[in-house]
Parts: C-alpha cells; structure tokens; sequence
C-alpha cells in the first residue's frame, strides 16, 4: 500500500518540485493526494485524506507549519519540514528526532529524508516526537533543551544540559549523565553533527564529545 502524502506549501513551484520528485523516485511508494497553500487549506485536507505524511513548510503567511499542528492533540500523520532559511528553529527539529530538508531541495537530501521515513513507519515508537518539539521551541532561550537519541530498543530522551560527556563505540555512542549511561545507535561523528549547534560541547579526541560546561577532564 502506497503511503499517502500531501504537500503544504505556499509556494506553488515548491509543491510541485516535491511532487515531481515523489512521482520520479517513488512512485511505486508514495502518491500526494493533495497540494495545499496555507494551514486552513491543509487542515481541511488531512481531515478528509487522512495521510500518512505531510511535507510541510515552515515559512507562510498568516499561519505557519507549527501553527498547523497546535490544531492537533497528538498529530496521527509523519512530518518532513521544509524551509528556506537555516532558522533557529531547526535545531528544535532535529533535537525531537525529526526531519527536514532546505530549499532549494537536492534529491540526495530527499532521498535521506524518505529512508528515515521508512524506518519511522515501521517503528511506530511510542515517543510523542511533536509534543518534544513543542516543548524544545519553547525552551529554546532557556537551555532546557532535551534531545530524543534512537537506541537498539526506541528512543532516549535525555536534557541537554544534563550531558557530561559522549564516547565513541564503533557505529554507536554511548553518552553519559551523571546519573545514567545510554547508548544510542548513532555514531560520534553524528552526534557531533547533530549536536553542532551547541557551544558547550566540544570534540576533544577522536572518540571523545565534552560538555565543558560541566566536565572538566574524563
């Protein structure tokens, strides 16, 4: 069964571009049931077309993609962002295991993007990832962030700040707090990437990521 998609974008060469690459690529695994232009059209939309995915811009006018989904209690459909500008609020995104492309989009990211879809599909974990973000936006000046790592068994959620420091092991990282150690199925050079971003933390050997905020030597 095909997964079923719709595009939210006010831009109309934006939603067609990722139409065309849907219909390119994976025909055969996606159809877009729908375009829509602004967040009441989309809402209207995924009430009657109940889609598995939404490809949903950040930037529009009036109301924007976040705003789409404060409609939402929980949100029933998978989302991949797209945007324009490398804002602050994708770190908020990537922090709550969520997925975005940049525009222009470049078919090696869309393809990225698809693949990750796949595995979140089948995982259907149970960690409300939308609920994380809400929570990370609005903490985002308070340093209260908290970031969600997949593991061999789901998703960890640990607080940032909470981090002392991240060790290399193999194809995994484990990184530990003072109370806890977890072990994510991300390598250190991913953390570091995903963890770009964060001043406090600093690449000190091959195998080691710091918080120097609060580690002082390993």
């Amino acid at each position: 069964m095909k997964i079923k998609a719709i595009i939210v974008d006010d831009e109309l060469s934006a939603r067609n571009l990722i139409e065309t690459l849907c219909k390119q690529i994976y025909d055969d695994k996606i159809e877009i049931v729908e375009q829509c232009s602004s967040v009441p059209s989309a809402l209207e939309s995924i009430k009657k077309k109940s889609p598995d995915l939404v490809f949903l811009d950040i930037q529009m006018p009036g109301e924007n993609g976040f705003d789409l989904l404060s409609y939402f209690d929980t949100i029933p459909f998978e989302i991949i962002f797209t945007t324009a500008y490398k804002e602050h609020a994708l770190q908020a995104i990537k922090n709550s295991a969520l997925d975005y492309l940049i525009k222009p989009i470049h078919i090696p990211d869309f393809k990225t993007a698809i693949s990750k879809l796949d595995l979140a599909l089948e995982k259907k974990d149970s960690l409300d990832r939308y609920q994380l973000l809400k929570e990370n936006r609005e903490n985002q000046s308070s340093g209260k962030q908290r970031i969600a790592l997949a593991s061999k068994t789901g998703f960890d959620v640990i607080q940032l700040n909470e981090i002392l420091f991240c060790k290399s092991e193999g194809p995994y990282t484990d990184i530990y707090t003072k109370d806890h150690k977890y072990c994510a199925t991300k390598s250190l050079k991913e953390i570091c990437e995903l963890l770009e971003s964060e001043k406090n933390f600093l690449k000190v050997h091959r195998s080691y990521l710091i918080n120097a905020r609060i580690c002082q030597k390993i």
